[in-house]
């Protein structure tokens, strides 16, 4: 009986000889096939390392930024952060330098250029930072005394929030807000839902409320 091994290789030269022949008369199309995988894994090496070097020059750059919020030289800081986020868009430093400019910017009074400067983030979707930047938002929209336009963010930050707690804080938020607006039974609603959890983030907060609202139904 002819082993499987002998029989492989009695039968494969013809194929081995048909794969020469093959490679004779592909061998431009083999060569520049190679030549592409080359240059295809080089350039994904290249794109990783320029990459890595983007990341640690960013965050070199945030920090310079901090150290001039730190001394409170917040022209200094603002002129960083600017640059850091246009040079650095995309990156972790470069968002999270987008939310300190706009906390500069409402250090200075400027609440509409602080909201204008987190917008690459709130209109994103971002699963570290769009939450954050919305609530920032919204605060600012608070501020400047746009209470319907700031619930309606605070609530966006809520559902977009990756924790019960944070989503507690943003809501309550809103719902002071709607208070604000003269939204009264938007408000309720809002601090029903989180007091209808004892063990609930916010619940005593919103059973507070709530309390009040019953006392004084005219506020």
């Amino acid at each position: 009986m002819t082993s499987p091994q002998r029989n492989f290789r009695s039968t494969n030269p013809d194929r081995v000889g048909a794969a020469y022949e093959w490679l004779q008369l592909h061998s431009r199309e083999a060569f520049w096939a190679g030549v592409t995988v080359i240059v295809v894994a080089g350039g994904i090496w290249f794109y990783r390392l320029s990459q890595q070097a983007q990341a640690r020059n960013a965050s070199t750059a945030l920090d310079e930024a901090e150290q001039a919020i730190a001394s409170q030289n917040m022209p200094l800081a603002q002129n960083d952060l600017e640059k850091l986020s246009r040079r650095y868009a995309g990156t972790s430093s470069g968002k999270v330098g987008l939310i300190l400019l706009a906390q500069v910017h409402y250090q200075k009074g400027e609440f509409q250029q602080g909201v204008d400067a987190l917008k690459p983030l709130t209109s994103a979707n971002d699963r570290f930072f769009t939450a954050a930047a919305l609530g920032l938002a919204a605060a600012g929209m608070e501020q400047m005394r746009n209470y319907p336009q700031a619930a309606a963010l605070f609530q966006e930050a809520a559902e977009k929030s990756q924790f019960e707690s944070d989503k507690a804080v943003n809501m309550s938020a809103a719902a002071r807000n709607l208070l604000l607006a003269g939204k009264v039974d938007a408000a309720k609603a809002i601090y029903m839902k989180l007091a209808s959890d004892p063990e609930g983030y916010g619940s005593a907060e919103a059973r507070v409320r709530l309390g009040e609202l019953t006392a004084h139904p005219a506020s």
